[in-house]
């Protein structure tokens, strides 16, 4: 197995390059990191010289927020028809296209970008590997399982740069029964394994979810007892009472600045706790997520709740104060359920946007105590591109032909290959079964 060396080598025969390019949850963003590997042989160092990440034009997250919008309500009303004939043809084909191509040339951009900034040159790529939200569908015909269209276009983007691309991780994943989001398990130990200490990562992102990653130090095969969680909505859950607090004027809570103004309900913490063990694991068609997820991970469902109920009526500040302090606890809870697979020492590392919130990095704090939080640029990451080097990892966990997706970590039902590649050119074709080979 891979493992991560920190160090920022110049450009050398010896090494295998991969560019990692992951697009967020909402397509807001676009993270892409250059990674060289010094071999594909168990116990090869992994090195990270160049990452970036910026923010992807409007015109795209809109199309994808109209696109999302237009699947969502065929998704519904497929599931509800009774055969296939009754089922209306997806509209929405038009817009998904529009968006590969503007992904398509930004991808580009940035894979030139990474390049000119160190001394790797376009033909020493091994593979592009690319992770986006993509969009799900469900459709009545034969009690089909839900199918995931990605944003971006591997076979294009292979056709227009020669570049092999590798991409379809979360989608290969769920067809094996995993849970898509856990499929960076095995990247997030070769990244952070590598340490005497185990480490538990909290991503406090559109939902909070963390990773226990043990020491790969101590224990080589540690890599089976890496373990995963997606506890509740987090950032979006936020985002959505702000936008409901500010009647629409700001959709994000700088700071914490509005969370703190309001109280801590402990009678809306009860009634959305209750509402959610009441709801359990149904699975609804996704609106946020990589995966199709318990309808309890989706913001919506805890604002519908509140607004189903007639009888109860919160205020604006203390229901967004309260959500803070649901995310913290439920965290806390979640990890002491859990406690029994953790090695004491391990280290806690927070990442995500939302620990910008004051009020729920404090109130986490408070609750990790005596712990202290530790920050993925300790190790040698950027705080915005850790999870573009965690996809390259993906990438070169395929083309070395190492199954990513294993049952213990993603609930798949069998060791699996996560990817699909989109061969280039038949030079850089080459390429990638060297490596293989090698």
């Amino acid at each position: 197995m891979f493992f991560f060396r920190n160090k920022t080598p110049n450009s050398s025969p010896s090494l295998h390059w991969f560019v990692g390019v992951h697009i967020s949850s909402k397509a807001r963003k676009l993270e892409a990191a250059l990674v060289g590997l010094e071999g594909s042989r168990p116990g090869a160092g992994v090195v990270l010289p160049k990452s970036m990440s910026f923010d992807l034009p409007e015109e795209i997250f809109k199309a994808f927020d109209e696109l999302r919008a237009q699947v969502d309500a065929e998704s519904e009303k497929n599931a509800d028809a009774a055969n296939v004939g009754s089922a209306d043809a997806p509209s929405d084909l038009t817009q998904l296209f529009q968006i590969r191509v503007m992904l398509t040339s930004l991808l580009t951009e940035a894979i030139e970008a990474l390049l000119a900034e160190t001394d790797v040159r376009q033909d020493e790529l091994v593979a592009v590997a690319i992770n986006d939200p993509g969009v799900w569908t469900r459709a009545a015909a034969w009690d089909a399982p839900p199918t995931r269209y990605g944003l971006a276009d591997g076979a294009l983007l292979a056709e227009k740069t020669g570049l092999n691309v590798v991409d379809a991780f979360v989608g290969k994943d769920w067809s094996t029964e995993g849970r898509g989001l856990s499929a960076f398990a095995l990247p997030y130990w070769i990244l952070l394994g590598g340490s005497e200490r185990d480490r538990l990562l909290i991503d406090l992102g559109e939902t909070a979810r963390w990773t226990y990653v043990p020491s790969s130090t101590n224990d080589k095969k540690s890599w089976t007892r890496v373990a995963f969680q997606e506890v509740v909505p987090c950032g979006s859950l936020l985002n959505a009472l702000t936008e409901a607090t500010t009647k629409g004027q700001s959709q994000l809570d700088v700071g914490g600045r509005l969370s703190v103004q309001g109280s801590r309900n402990a009678e809306l913490l009860d009634f959305w706790r209750e509402a959610r063990r009441a709801r359990g694991k149904e699975a609804l068609p996704p609106r946020y997520f990589s995966s199709p997820l318990s309808s309890t991970l989706d913001a919506p469902f805890y604002l519908e709740a509140l607004q189903k109920d007639e009888t109860r009526r919160f205020n604006a500040l203390d229901a967004l104060c309260t959500a803070a302090h649901y995310v913290a606890e439920s965290i806390v809870e979640s990890v002491e359920a859990n406690a029994a697979r953790f090695n004491e020492p391990f280290d806690v590392v927070l990442t995500g946007a939302a620990k910008q919130n004051g009020l729920l990095f404090n109130r986490l704090s408070a609750l990790f105590t005596p712990r202290q939080f530790h920050s993925l640029d300790e190790f040698g990451f950027l705080e915005d591109s850790f999870d573009a080097v965690a996809v390259a990892m993906l990438g070169a966990l395929f083309a070395a032909g190492v199954p990513a997706s294993l049952p213990q970590l993603t609930g798949s039902t069998r060791e699996t290959l996560l990817g699909r590649v989109s061969p280039g050119t038949p030079e850089n074709w080459k390429r990638f079964w060297q490596f293989r080979i090698a």
